[in-house]
């Protein structure tokens, strides 16, 4: 009988390490995903105030993709390169370095959003002090960078991001805020401001940087289990019931956990489902994958881009349970963020290494599992 128990207690034991979350090295490699917890903050109490102050200079998402000042190219290979002339340069600028990429076929099920089709983008200050983002239209690679913003009473403040991956998902857009969780910024009220250097009221004006329009946060997700969580990149499945995000961890190596999680979506209020106001995992995942700097899951599969410093970059095929397929060398150097269009099924992907930055289009059916 005392055999029995301690052959008992040692497969109890064993259970509770496999389903240890902050411990990768056990098998299986599947964790509870009732232990990864996003708690949703009350709304920024300052944005309705600060949005009927603006209300008069409210406009469309449709107008920021119209009102394009920059213009990608195409190369040979049909990757989109960012602007590069005598007077502006994305390409080569290393104040400014692209992270996350989502489109219209995130925003809407019908893939395109107030008549365009395009790409966001975010991009990282090199201090982490401000994030912008991109609106590409794709019908003529046409763009114009927006600032982030974060409502204060009667003013607003650059976001301090790294911004390593975005949704957009209906009127709302979601960045990836590294340590903390998501911050959820609202398209519904995109702001044109004064040309001016200055951030926030500046007398009777309002300035953005020298930006033209602002987004501000409306809420914030914070990462509330125990256990620390790094939010490196997150993605949108659309080929899932109920829709869902997927959130990633970057780690150089293995020493320390690398991790998955995916969080159910209500279509119907642009939030996660919650109970009350808590949102637990409903799939968690431990990956021995360095370096992953995007994923992105669609009708089962996964795609994990990973960087490889100097080298080109990789792109894995993993259908969960079994091994990962590494497509070595399927992305230039430095590649970033997911996104997934089911309209044709592509992976719209980006690189951000200074002189080397594209915008990516692959069929999934390059793709190896």
């Amino acid at each position: 009988m005392k055999c029995l128990l301690f052959v008992a207690t040692a497969t109890l034991h064993l259970l509770a390490a496999a389903q240890n979350a902050n411990n990768c090295r056990p098998t299986p490699k599947s964790r509870n995903g009732a232990d990864f917890v996003l708690t949703e903050q009350p709304d920024n109490a300052n944005l309705p105030a600060l949005a009927d102050l603006l209300s008069s200079r409210r406009v469309s998402v449709a107008t920021v993709f119209n009102d394009g000042n920059h213009k990608m190219t195409t190369d040979s290979s049909g990757r989109k390169l960012w602007e590069k002339t005598a007077d502006f340069n994305d390409q080569d600028t290393t104040k400014w370095v692209p992270q996350g990429i989502t489109s219209t076929a995130d925003a809407l099920e019908v893939g395109t959003y107030e008549g365009v089709d395009g790409w966001i983008v975010t991009w990282h200050r090199d201090d982490d002090k401000s994030v912008r983002v991109t609106f590409v239209d794709k019908k003529d690679g046409s763009y114009r960078h927006v600032l982030l913003v974060y409502p204060e009473e009667g003013s607003f403040r650059e976001v301090p991001v790294h911004a390593g991956g975005v949704v957009w998902y209906g009127d709302t857009l979601w960045v990836v805020d590294t340590n903390n969780g998501i911050r959820v910024f609202d398209l519904g009220q995109i702001w044109r401001v004064d040309i001016g250097n200055g951030i926030g009221r500046v007398g009777d004006k309002w300035e953005a940087r020298g930006y033209k329009y602002v987004i501000p946060q409306k809420r914030w997700y914070k990462w509330t289990s125990s256990f620390p969580f790094r939010f490196s990149y997150i993605s949108l499945d659309r080929t899932a019931t109920p829709d869902a995000i997927m959130v990633g961890e970057y780690q150089p190596n293995t020493t320390v956990p690398i991790r998955f999680a995916q969080f159910q979506l209500d279509y119907t209020t642009r939030r996660l489902r919650m109970d009350g106001h808590t949102a637990e995992a409903t799939w968690a995942y431990c990956v021995d994958i360095e370096r992953m700097q995007g994923a992105v899951q669609a009708d089962g599969k996964i795609y994990i881009s990973r960087s490889n410093g100097a080298d080109p970059g990789d792109l894995f095929g993993w259908i969960p349970g079994n091994p990962a397929k590494n497509n070595v060398g399927f992305y230039p150097r430095s590649p970033e963020d997911l996104s997934y269009d089911k309209r044709g099924q592509k992976i719209y992907g980006l690189t951000e290494h200074a002189g080397k930055r594209y915008i990516i289009t692959s069929d999934v059916s390059r793709v190896k599992f």
